[in-house]
């Protein structure tokens, strides 16, 4: 008998041990962040919901078993579970079908909100969205998110994105918003964004946080845009080779490797591309390498690591005359040609993020990162050679909890950034190398600390807060201010500004569960370049001079009718941008010569409608047409000086540019597309893309024409034998063969009808066509 209750007992033992129970994570692929409400299906149909943390319990397992994952707006998965298995993190890959049900990441940390539940308007384009084209210039995608236009002055280098009418205050490079990649910023501490150096092909996923927000991110009126690079699909490992050939000596290889287990997500990444140009001397030659690793230490921590290296060659035509362009004149200025203009960047980028949940309440992600390059860029009346290096760190420390029935969720953090700059100029003539001009090492530094709470209210109510207070510092020393250049004006100075506090409230209101509506009052700043901080004439600091400020008022609604089948987002805004920079005229004394400086004094007011219309008109697995997806985005901008004038001299040669058109922003601006994938793998994209006529001076006597872009790619995708896939396509872009710009040059009037103010785009249609093969398992 005693024998037999201990065998008794072992099988009982025996027993429990395989029926262990299983934790189980549903996570976004992309985010990391919990998928909450996950429906998971067991063999015999029973139906698990995750909970807030994306966390649900397999109770008993004593044998293999299939289990599906799904929740709107990602694609559904099935996941094998072993008795084996201690705990289960489930990636979901998100869809294009709904966006306002799939995460974006707005919070440094602990984000859980979708679309539907953020109180402000945020474009999203997934990795579908971004393959629409060819894949290798963002602008034609980007261009299909309301109130953005991005811009470039080479084929792919120069980019410049207007975000509802500001950041075209600089005809070179970005200027007034902030651009992060897989967390690192790419805007350096002088609030300069190039982004010459970065692997669209590479990116997955684009977030445009539309309007100021400086009560998280600092610097930047215009918004935020983050960038993150392809994660691979989960569970898979994949080789992977990409070839894409085109009009102008197009020609895009990549090389890449990527693998997704349960422990790390890897990706690692070469590409080089090269085109001739469609204008003389517009030429383009890149290499790229990157890594990313997602490295999950244990349940609750993960450690994220990003690398690159590129090298970045754009040929410079120059800009031309509205003439010119419109009669259809492929010419390239001979003073870029001669000087050989051209931008070369060399750069490498790494930060480190990691990812960790304390306990049930808190949780914090902290980022360190570094990029460096260098600058070699001669041009029509000179040569630049910049060396630069930024390096800087972010943290935030969340509270996810309750208090009584009203949820709290909140971030306290900070951010520093700074930036070294060994800039110099020299002349150059018909090539010839002449004397140098200036050599300035420049040292910039921001820092910040933030907080932002949410409080989820009875009634369905959310409410935000928050607010920052921000530093900036600049030091500038001049190397040619020596014992040898005795009369040299020294452009040596230091310059601390005002600290900025720039709040931000919200509040919205969830009217059932597939739609929202929502008021945002937010606040935004944009500092002073490094060149304004001095008067090169004189040699002093301009003391006197303040960031732009921006405060913006937005009302919106979003949602999904129709059987979740039509998903919109309507936004009406008004951004006011105050301390606007304009430059100062002073006379020539006989102690001093004729001379301009920064000061502020202009006001400028935009007005707007934002929509965004996407219909799953099909979606079926079993009939010959399995997705069928429309789409429409319109952008309405009213955007005016309420106060702006040419100098701030205020006599009979100043110009008053107040109650004109803000230049560079269309009135109109719509997109029609549509996707549809069939059941042998056939696929056709399709995009339609209407920009009004536009002043391009701030008196708006001159006005760029309105053009009409029509894209189309034809494609076939399919996978063989579970391992295989290819994916071939041809494409176009410019169908129409309209005359249209890549870059509109700005200034307040027109020197005469030869002022070049264009880079054209290609007269007639660009064809492209591609080659991806891979293999998985």
């Amino acid at each position: 008998m005693k024998k037999l209750y201990v065998i008794i007992f072992t099988v009982l033992c025996i027993i429990q041990l395989k029926a262990q129970s299983i934790q189980g994570r549903v996570a976004d692929n992309l985010t990391n962040q919990p998928v909450v409400g996950a429906v998971i299906v067991l063999p015999n149909q029973q139906k698990l919901i995750t909970d807030d943390n994306g966390i649900f319990i397999l109770k008993n397992i004593t044998s293999n078993i299939n289990i599906t994952v799904n929740s709107l707006g990602y694609e559904s998965q099935q996941v094998l579970v072993k008795p084996s298995n201690k705990n289960l993190l489930i990636l979901l890959t998100p869809t294009t079908d709904n966006l306002n049900k799939v995460q974006v990441t707005g919070w440094a940390t602990g984000k859980r909100d979708n679309q539907l539940t953020e109180a402000q308007s945020v474009g999203v384009l997934t990795y579908q969205d971004l393959q629409r084209g060819n894949g290798l210039f963002p602008e034609t995608q980007m261009n299909t998110i309301p109130g953005v236009f991005m811009q470039t002055r080479g084929i792919s280098g120069g980019q410049r994105i207007i975000i509802r009418g500001y950041g075209n205050t600089t005809n070179f490079n970005g200027l007034g918003y902030q651009v992060y990649l897989n967390n690192i910023p790419l805007t350096d501490a002088t609030g300069l964004t190039i982004l010459d150096d970065i692997d669209f092909s590479t990116i997955g996923r684009v977030e445009v946080f539309k309007g100021p927000e400086s009560s998280l991110y600092g610097s930047g009126i215009a918004g935020v845009v983050k960038l993150y690079s392809i994660q691979p699909k989960p569970n898979t490992t994949k080789f992977l080779e990409e070839n894409t050939v085109g009009s102008y000596g197009l020609y895009r290889n990549n090389t890449r490797i990527e693998s997704a287990g349960s422990n790390s997500v890897l990706f690692f990444n070469y590409g080089h591309q090269t085109s001739n140009g469609y204008r003389n001397h517009s030429a383009s030659s890149k290499d790229y390498a990157s890594f990313k690793g997602d490295f999950y230490v244990g349940d609750q921590q993960t450690i994220s690591t990003y690398l690159s290296y590129s090298r970045s060659y754009e040929e410079l035509a120059g800009e031309i005359p509205g003439d010119t362009l419109y009669r259809r004149i492929t010419w390239s200025d001979p003073k870029y040609v001669n000087n050989n203009a051209h931008v070369l960047i060399e750069s490498f980028r790494a930060g480190i993020t990691d990812d960790i949940k304390i306990n049930t309440h808190f949780s914090n992600q902290t980022t360190a990162y570094t990029s460096g390059y260098t600058l070699d860029q001669p041009f029509a009346a000179g040569l630049n050679s910049n060396a630069v290096l930024t390096f800087g760190g972010r943290t935030g420390f969340v509270y996810n909890g309750k208090a009584g029935s009203v949820g709290i969720h909140g971030i306290i953090g900070g951010q520093f950034e700074k930036t070294l700059s060994f800039n110099k100029t020299y002349n150059l003539t018909n090539g010839v190398l002449g004397g140098i001009r200036t050599d300035l090492q420049i040292q910039a530094q921001t820092y910040n600390v933030f907080t932002e709470w949410k409080l989820n209210l009875p009634a369905n109510f959310m409410l935000t807060a928050g607010s920052s207070v921000n530093f900036i510092e600049y030091s500038i020393r001049d190397m040619l201010t020596n014992s040898a250049n005795p009369t040299h004006a020294d452009q040596s100075g230091y310059k601390r500004f005002t600290p900025v506090v720039k709040p931000r409230i919200a509040l919205l209101k969830m009217l059932n569960k597939n739609n929202s509506v929502y008021v945002d009052i937010s606040t935004g700043y944009t500092p002073p370049t490094t060149s304004n901080v001095v008067i090169p004439a004189i040699g002093k600091v301009n003391y006197g001079l303040q960031p732009e400020m921006g405060i913006q008022y937005e009302v919106g609604v979003k949602g999904s009718l129709l059987n979740n089948k039509l998903s919109y987002q309507l936004a009406l805004f008004q951004l006011d941008v105050s301390n606007k920079i304009v430059n100062q005229s002073v006379a020539a004394t006989q102690t001093n010569p004729f001379y301009t400086f920064a000061v502020n004094v202009g006001k400028q007011r935009d007005n707007g409608v934002e929509l965004s219309l996407n219909y799953l008109a099909v979606q079926s697995n079993t009939s010959f047409f399995r997705s069928v997806k429309p789409f429409v985005t319109y952008t309405y901008s009213n955007f005016t000086y309420v106060d702006f004038k040419s100098d701030n001299n205020n006599n009979s040669a100043t110009l008053n540019f107040s109650g004109n058109k803000v230049a560079g922003v269309a009135p109109n601006f719509l997109n029609i597309g549509f996707d549809v994938v069939t059941a042998p793998g056939i696929y056709f994209n399709s995009t339609f893309q209407y920009v009004d006529k536009v002043p391009y001076t701030y008196d708006n006597l001159n006005y760029a024409n309105a053009y009409r872009l029509l894209g189309a790619k034809l494609g076939f995708r399919k996978t063989f034998h579970q391992h295989f896939d290819i994916d071939a396509f041809i494409g176009a872009d410019n169908l129409l063969n309209n005359t249209y710009y890549t870059f509109l040059f700005l200034s307040p009037t027109l020197a005469s009808q030869t002022d070049p103010h264009f880079i054209p785009g290609p007269y007639t249609a660009m064809w492209y066509g591609g080659l991806k093969l891979a293999y998985h398992f």
